[in-house]
């Protein structure tokens, strides 16, 4: 009856690491922006190669009565080793987990993973060097519980617990499973770590429901990875209909403007020309004065559009603290007055077109600046965040509604007084990023509007 028992709790507990194993590896997790998602495909190798262990662990007991003492030591070297392969698995996803948490001590805790690998070596060679081979290899089985299971585990566990706290402050809707998941992953690491199999088989039961517990809150914690997977494809259907309709109203507009240039120029020399004819009124010349101002208003309505229309570029290896500082060179005429804080980190490098980034930069920051009002202050910030390069621009304005952030990048929208804004400027800066693998975002920071956007980081 016992062997019977043992039998199903052993190929649940198997089937219930298998299936970890299987739903986390059959979600499509290449595109989504949650950084864990970097970090789950050790966990899914975690739980196959821990299923493995169980299952083959099952068959051990079941037949150990049948070996003989040559096999036994063999045996115990196997056991040993799949094990440890399975929770040096675990192990990868708690480095990987420490590698995207933002906490200030996340690289103190680092040191954690090689100094476990230290630690069990140490250990080993000194068991074997002391003690007789069996004993050593029942030491040897204790260590890797205690060293990779019970603290790696743990690690694991509080590191997903953080990240999810890190999730909860962006009031984000996967803290709550992702929290449960560390915790059950904690309580599975001293199951697997503190009790011995041989205290009884109300051991396996309880690292089995500890791993059910773990495969629950998995379950729940990747819906959401479904979730934004479905809205990534809505919001991609919805970019090719928007850029259909974009494309088209831009190849129309980039025919009217191409033709109306040319009467244009023809207008404004003719306003030159009747300039040199024009006497001593100073009535005629404001009025004179008046024309030119609405033809140069045309003129650059119509450079904007062409600008808008077009959708090429030449990308190459550029290092962004450097783009940063042509633009702010080629704005030093209008940043006289302010006091602008750089925090650049120079060395950051991203794959792009230097001058459309540098476009970029320089309508950001002339958006900052007509939003400052009398408060001539600026903030520009070049910093990597989870492998990409992150650009802010922050003005000490008013910031923005929220129905008008909705609304800020769509074309011709503009919260400028009439004829001093085109409404093409964030329109053209999106079209850029988007281009360059990124995302443009506008938000309401602590001191006015933050304008930033996000790129790949690119490693020489």
């Amino acid at each position: 009856m016992n062997e019977l028992i043992l039998f199903n709790v052993y190929l649940f507990y198997g089937l219930v690491f298998f299936t970890i194993g299987c739903v986390i590896s059959f979600r499509n997790l290449k595109f989504s922006k949650l950084a864990i998602a970097s970090a789950l495909p050790a966990l899914a190798l975690f739980g196959f190669t821990h299923a493995f262990h169980e299952w083959s662990e099952l068959y051990l007991k079941l037949w150990s009565s049948t070996l003989s003492h040559d096999w036994w030591v063999w045996i115990k070297m196997m056991r040993i080793a799949k094990l440890l392969i399975s929770f040096l698995a675990l192990v990868w996803f708690a480095w990987k987990m420490l590698d995207i948490l933002t906490a200030p001590h996340r690289r103190w805790l680092g040191y954690l993973v090689p100094g476990l690998l230290l630690i069990y070596l140490l250990a080993t060679l000194v068991h074997l060097a002391i003690f007789p081979v069996e004993e050593s290899l029942l030491l040897s089985v204790q260590l890797t519980r205690w060293i990779f299971g019970l603290a790696g585990g743990s690690l694991a566990g509080g590191a997903m617990i953080y990240y999810a706290r890190e999730l909860s402050a962006l009031h984000h809707q996967g803290a709550h499973p992702f929290a449960w998941a560390g915790i059950t992953l904690i309580g599975y690491a001293v199951a697997a770590g503190l009790l011995s199999s041989s205290w009884g088989i109300w051991v396996p039961m309880v690292r089995m429901l500890c791993a059910f517990g773990l495969l629950v809150s998995l379950l729940k914690a990747l819906k959401l990875f479904d979730l934004e997977y479905q809205e990534q494809i809505e919001e991609q259907q919805r970019r090719i209909m928007r850029g259909e309709k974009l494309r088209a109203m831009g190849e129309l507009a980039s025919g009217i403007a191409h033709e109306i240039k040319t009467p244009l120029s023809y207008a404004t020399l003719s306003c030159d020309l009747l300039e040199r004819q024009l006497g001593d009124s100073t009535e005629a010349r404001r009025q004179l004065e008046r024309i030119r101002h609405g033809l140069e208003r045309a003129s650059h309505i119509s450079q904007e559009v062409l600008h808008f229309a077009r959708n090429s570029s030449e990308h190459r290896l550029v290092r962004i603290g450097c783009v940063v500082d042509s633009a702010l060179r080629l704005m030093q005429h209008r940043l006289k007055s302010f006091d602008v804080e750089l925090d650049l980190q120079e060395e950051l490098q991203v794959e792009g077109d230097p001058i459309k980034l540098e476009e970029v930069i320089i309508n950001l920051v002339n958006n900052a600046i007509d939003a400052s009002g009398d408060h001539r202050r600026l903030k520009l910030s070049v910093k990597e965040f989870r492998n990409r390069v992150v650009v802010s621009v922050e003005d000490w304005g008013k910031g923005m509604a929220s129905e008008q952030l909705s609304q800020a990048m769509s074309p011709f929208f503009t919260t400028k007084p009439q004829g001093q804004g085109t409404g093409l400027g964030l329109a053209i800066c999106q079209q850029i990023i988007q281009q360059h693998q990124g995302e443009l975002l506008l938000a309401n920071g602590d001191n006015g509007l933050v304008a930033s956007f996000s790129m790949p980081r690119s490693r020489a």
